[in-house]
């Protein structure tokens, strides 16, 4: 399977636009080798649909991007675009799924090492690649001023309306596509393969253009709601072996989360942070 292009140039003024930071579940669809539905009018530069290889042909191997892979066997760590998910392997028993090493990062758990230092890292690892510490020391580094905040050079920060991680060094210019930056890999495959495969629905906090912290999959309860097709979308969502269309909902039991037809094929789940009960 090819790689998806994600950046597409708009013929005012020859502005680059991220697809996958500025267009919900684009990112989302991309990552899995989708491609974008062709909009029937010009109104935004945002997909109202996209169309999905079929993901998962043969339900006795594993897949990332096309490549089948069989049980025990693992992804080559160069393609895989994250580096926290490391040595995930094929696993067919019990329903075919990738498997990883824990990647547990001492930043996360130290808190007087936050306290005191600055944690720096680089762009291809997962965790800190070193700390400085000291008032002065911190002090004296170059800075990055980057959507109203300071980062300082090694820390890590990811610029609004794209889908990119980002390093501070002494060469940032504010462009997101210099050395400094890669895209970000939600891993959905490598995580959630048997999730994708059985239709369930990306659950977001509040938006679909970050990655998603879960899926949730149809209940015996769960029942679609039919709504209005405001824009007149033709293509349809599954959920399990339901149907929708754009404009429906799907109950799931849970009150703080909506799930609905938005952005076919997939239906999309966002749990709102607080809400009332």
């Amino acid at each position: 399977m090819k790689a998806v292009f994600y950046l597409v140039l708009l013929g005012l003024g020859g502005v680059v636009t991220d697809l996958a930071g500025e267009c919900d579940m684009a990112g989302f669809y991309l990552e899995l080798g989708c491609s974008a539905v062709p909009k029937t009018d010009n109104s935004t530069i945002c997909p109202d649909a996209f169309q999905c290889p079929d993901l998962h042909p043969d339900p006795t191997k594993c897949y990332y991007k096309g490549v089948p892979y069989k049980d025990r066997s693992n992804i080559p760590q160069n393609i895989i675009n994250n580096p926290c998910s490391q040595a995930c392997s094929c696993q067919v028993s019990g329903g075919p799924r990738f498997e990883c090493a824990a990647v547990d990062c001492v930043e996360t758990f130290d808190v007087d090492l936050q306290q005191q230092c600055i944690s720096t890292y680089d762009l291809e690892s997962c965790c800190s690649t070193g700390t400085v510490c000291g008032t002065d020391a911190i002090a004296a580094l170059k800075t990055c001023e980057v959507d109203g905040k300071t980062y300082r050079v090694g820390e890590a920060f990811e610029p609004k309306n794209t889908r990119k991680t980002c390093i501070c060094t002494g060469e940032w210019n504010g462009s997101t596509e210099g050395a400094y930056c890669r895209d970000i890999s939600c891993g959905l495959e490598i995580h959630y393969q048997d999730m994708v495969a059985q239709n369930c629905a990306p659950v977001f906090v509040r938006n679909t253009r970050s990655c998603p912290i879960a899926f949730q999959c149809p209940s015996p309860t769960s029942k679609v709601v039919r709504g209005l097709n405001r824009r007149g979308v033709n293509s349809e969502c599954s959920f399990g072996n339901m149907t929708l269309s754009v404009g429906d909902e799907v109950t799931v039991g849970e009150t703080c989360m909506r799930c609905s037809c938005e952005v076919p094929p997939f239906v999309t789940c966002t749990k709102q942070v607080t809400c009332d009960n």
